[in-house]
């Protein structure tokens, strides 16, 4: 498996925590895509980031329809949108549809949004932050963790 260098993530402009000093910390001589995906001293974010740079495309929009696949939603027109993606990137899909589901999805989710952010402030009225915090941070912590583990077993 090809190994990826410093010099080549830094040409993908990584953010300006990622010096090239700190990346050749992490990445020596190169490591495998697989090797990155392991690096437990790095977020996960910052591997998923990384890794997704120099996947394939169509393994890139596989990732990030299965991503969006797991977004835990009762709204129709996100759902449809999702199915729209999975059509397009397939070729049977339009410009104009998929644009016209995002549009959808926009609009449905910029309405549950206001709502959600209103029930969010009225619930934190009456629960400790931190106790909210917390289970918001372990639920996002399983979620990078599933996405670590998919992209894993896409690169095998």
């Amino acid at each position: 498996m090809k190994k990826i260098t410093a010099e080549m993530i830094m040409d993908k402009e990584p953010c300006e925590d990622w010096t090239e000093e700190r990346v050749r910390k992490y990445i020596g001589k190169g490591k495998t895509l697989k090797e990155i995906l392991e690096i437990k001293e790095v977020s996960e974010e910052d591997r998923i980031w990384c890794v997704t740079r120099f996947l394939p495309d169509k393994t890139n929009r596989a990732f990030a329809i299965w991503c969006a696949q797991q977004c835990r939603t009762d709204v129709q027109e996100i759902k449809d949108y999702i199915k729209v993606i999975k059509r397009y990137y397939a070729g049977k899909a339009t410009d104009e549809e998929l644009m016209a589901a995002e549009r959808a999805a926009y609009g449905a989710a910029h309405w549950t949004a206001d709502g959600a952010a209103y029930w969010a402030a009225e619930r934190a009225a009456y629960w400790a932050a931190d106790g909210a915090a917390a289970y918001w941070a372990a639920e996002r912590a399983i979620m990078r963790k599933n996405q670590i583990e998919r992209l894993l077993s896409m690169i095998k």
